[in-house]
């Protein structure tokens, strides 16, 4: 049965895209894609399958459950855990590679580890200055090395985060990239190596070149958004609906809930097949737009849990059969996830893993 509900459509061709741009700035740096919140929204497994066909060899995820999802779709490339301390058997049991950021956690995967009679492979988060998760500088320079000495537990890699490597002013990324350094630095006097070194994100990725060491952990970018003024990063994702009905109202009509948008004409309404329920944001109320028949609409009123109005007065042939744009463009009309972002005071990280499970991700 198909559904009138809305549709993702995710352009593999745009994902490919955006990865040649990561190789790009980065020559043959080995590439860590980020594929956690369901791959900003655009469905992990299908992504990760088509970044390794690519030549992508490692992904990283939030937690083991999204690790566990890929595995049970046949991924066994390396999968970097970012934040799980409470799932430790899982590492063993599904060959994950957790990141740890305090010893009691560290201790715990080595007794699992120990137990399953199998070495986990660990990354080491210091923190440099995003003041989240991590070891500080002095912490660092005992907690390494008591961590390299834990039974069945080997450290792979090396990691540090950035606080704001997407501003204009760089001053205090290259602070942390500064301290990054002077820790690997004395942690190699310690006699310690690591196989995969990383600290650089998107915005990174793009503009400090500096911070690429030998990994690069590049997310948003992949999907078409980010810090990249100048660079045609492409969007992969775009987000269609369609009309329910509409109808002709007097001057003077309120429409949605609490009668915030009232017709100052006779107008047309038509309602749209997608709601909050949906990810598409309640304070786009009476703010945002659409595209419909190759022009803009306004939304009218309150968007409501699985539909909202639009004003369609004006633009000709809008009926059931019409396609709704919600992010994506028609002709020289383009709606963009940073345009949605821009209306409501987020980013666009936020708009796309809103999505919901209800609009079938469709892959072109």
């Amino acid at each position: 049965m198909k559904l009138q509900r809305a549709v993702a459509e995710i352009s593999l061709g745009n994902l490919s895209s955006n990865l040649q741009l990561v190789r790009k700035k980065t020559g043959n740096k080995n590439i860590l894609a980020v594929v956690k919140a369901d791959a900003y929204g655009h469905g992990a497994v299908t992504i990760s399958r088509h970044l390794l066909k690519n030549g992508v060899k490692m992904l990283g995820v939030a937690c083991a459950a999204e690790g566990i999802e890929l595995r049970n779709a046949g991924i066994t490339v390396p999968i970097i855990v970012f934040f799980d301390t409470r799932n430790i058997e899982a590492f063993a049991e599904y060959n994950l590679t957790p990141v740890v950021f305090d010893l009691n956690t560290a201790k715990k995967i080595s007794k699992a580890a120990s137990g399953s009679k199998k070495l986990i492979p660990v990354h080491v988060k210091i923190d440099t200055g995003m003041g989240r998760v991590g070891f500080n500088h002095e912490e660092a320079l005992t907690a390494v090395p008591e961590i390299a000495s834990y039974e069945n537990l080997r450290i792979e890699g090396i990691m540090s985060h950035f606080s704001d490597a997407d501003l204009k002013n760089k001053n205090f990324a290259r602070r942390q990239i500064k301290s990054f350094n002077r820790i690997l630095s004395e942690l190699k006097y310690a006699g310690l190596s690591f196989k995969y070194i990383h600290m650089a994100n998107s915005a990174a990725v793009m503009t400090l070149p500096e911070a690429h060491f030998n990994t690069v952990r590049p997310g948003i970018m992949l999907y078409g958004y980010g810090c990249c003024e100048g660079e045609k990063l492409k969007p992969v994702m775009s987000v269609k609906s369609g009309v329910l009905f509409v109808k002709h109202v007097p001057e003077g009509t309120p429409i949605s809930y609490c009668r915030t948008f009232v017709t100052k004409r006779r107008s047309a309404i038509a309602t749209i097949a997608l709601g909050y329920a949906d990810g598409y944001d309640r304070r786009l109320s009476n703010k945002g737009r659409v595209i419909i028949n190759g022009k803009f609409a306004p939304v009218a009123g309150r968007v409501c849990m699985d539909t909202f109005m639009a004003d369609v007065t004006g633009i000709p042939n809008v009926s059931g059969e019409s396609e709704v744009i919600l992010i994506g463009s028609k002709g020289s009309r383009k709606i963009t996830a940073q345009d949605i972002a821009d209306d409501i005071g987020t980013i666009p990280y936020e708009v796309l893993t809103s999505i919901g499970k209800r609009v079938e991700r469709v892959y072109k």
